[in-house]
């Protein structure tokens, strides 16, 4: 089956959410500035704000300067992730969505759709129809065989068109009279200003290159991915999607700090929540990450895998405050922070053929009872099952004002 490619973006994605939390921003300038920086700079602006030559990347003292009704804004990630996903729900219905690379882009594989539910550009349009229905956004939709001609294709009718199809073999074609710089590989550091060195302004003048022309520019590599992106190939071969982590806890604070010692403690109520649920599954956690959101939007990671796994609270706590420590490398104030684990089966444990058991820890009959911290850890797992996970908790988090919640989603 022809492969066909169904690409939704909605034109300034940030602004738009921020108009749907606040209508009363229609129509006027908005940019969004992280405000707690020193010298901030606009990440995104509305058309009427790029009208007045407010572009991203102008400190917003000088937009300020060119736009003097200018609204600014600080980004609120977790506003335009959920936004996302309430997206991506409603257009699940209508075809497979491949993982989003941002907010706002939106990637369905019609293949095979016209067999059951007719015309693919007529579905396509329908879903979009039941977005701008549903949410009050207009989205631009881009088909065509390949997922770079797609993206390209809704950028091309951004921000007020509809739905444009490029049929299977007219790519190289529809790429020709367009900027170059459509392509992703043009728009690097590197690559970017030796193609405006050799007088590269269009599509069509790359297409009329061979790879060892272009190898000579801009280098091997980036010369083979320019070449089948001028012809509407996609870079490479599709690598799978990431395992997701199977088990989540996060928190939004109710006030944004960077105090490590309350950090600390809700790291470590997180790191509760996450061991619970693994303990329960009856899974070890073989590789865990520690995402920090600070106040300006921007995001810290840090990660750790295990060979073996770690199951144990002790360890699992110690672990996620290690890698929160790690994580944390400005001074800026913390909004939000996310503990994610991977769980795989545990592996069976090999018992000792030789050697005396010990007698503090063997029963009666012989056999070797658990550690006394494993065992402490199960009469605690066993006491927030009954009473709930708030029953016990360390008087450190009580005096910072942490409680428990529900285990980590599966």
């Amino acid at each position: 089956m022809e492969p066909i490619i169904l690409n939704v973006a909605i034109d300034s994605f940030a602004i738009q959410a921020e108009r749907l939390r606040c209508p009363k921003l229609a129509g006027r300038p908005v940019a969004l500035a992280p405000p707690d920086s020193a010298r901030p700079r606009v990440v995104a602006a509305s058309r009427e704000a790029l009208a007045h030559g407010v572009i991203p990347g102008v400190p917003l003292v000088v937009a300020r300067r060119m736009c003097r009704d200018l609204i600014a804004l600080p980004p609120d990630t977790d506003l335009y992730a959920g936004l996302s996903d309430s997206i991506r729900d409603r257009l699940l219905p209508w075809a497979p969505l491949e993982p989003a690379a941002r907010p706002g882009r939106f990637v369905l594989d019609l293949t095979g759709v016209t067999r059951t539910h007719g015309d693919a550009c007529d579905r396509a349009a329908r879903a979009g129809r039941d977005l701008e229905r549903g949410f009050g956004l207009h989205p631009t939709l881009g088909v065509a065989a390949t997922r770079l001609v797609s993206r390209i294709a809704a950028g091309v009718l951004a921000p007020d068109g509809e739905l444009l199809d490029v049929p299977g073999g007219s790519e190289a074609a529809f790429l020709a009279p367009l900027s170059v710089r459509v392509l992703p590989t043009a728009r690097g550091r590197l690559e970017g200003p030796r193609l405006d060195l050799l007088a590269l302004r269009h599509v069509r003048d790359v297409q009329a290159l061979e790879v060892l022309q272009l190898t000579a520019a801009v280098g091997r590599a980036a010369a083979l991915s320019l070449w089948r992106e001028a012809r509407g190939l996609d870079g490479g071969l599709e690598r799978p999607a990431a395992r997701p982590p199977t088990a989540v806890a996060e928190e939004t604070l109710a006030a944004e700090t960077n105090d490590l010692r309350v950090l600390t403690a809700r790291m470590e109520r997180l790191s509760v929540e996450v061991g619970l649920g693994i303990r329960r599954r009856g899974t070890v956690a073989s590789r865990v990450e520690v995402t920090a959101t600070y106040a300006d939007g921007s995001q810290a990671r840090a990660r750790r895998a295990w060979p073996d796994g770690v199951r144990g609270e002790r360890a699992l706590r110690a672990a996620a405050v290690e890698l929160l420590d790690r994580a944390l490398t400005r001074r800026v104030r913390v909004r939000r922070i996310r503990l994610a684990a991977w769980e795989d089966a545990r592996r069976a444990e090999q018992l000792a053929l030789w050697g005396t058991p010990d007698i503090s820890g063997a029963d009666r009959s012989g056999a070797t009872l658990p550690s006394r911290a494993a065992a402490f850890e199960s009469a605690m797992d066993r006491l927030r099952a009954r009473l709930g996970t708030a029953a016990v908790v360390p008087a450190s988090w009580m005096a910072l004002g942490v409680a428990l919640r529900p285990s980590a989603r599966p």
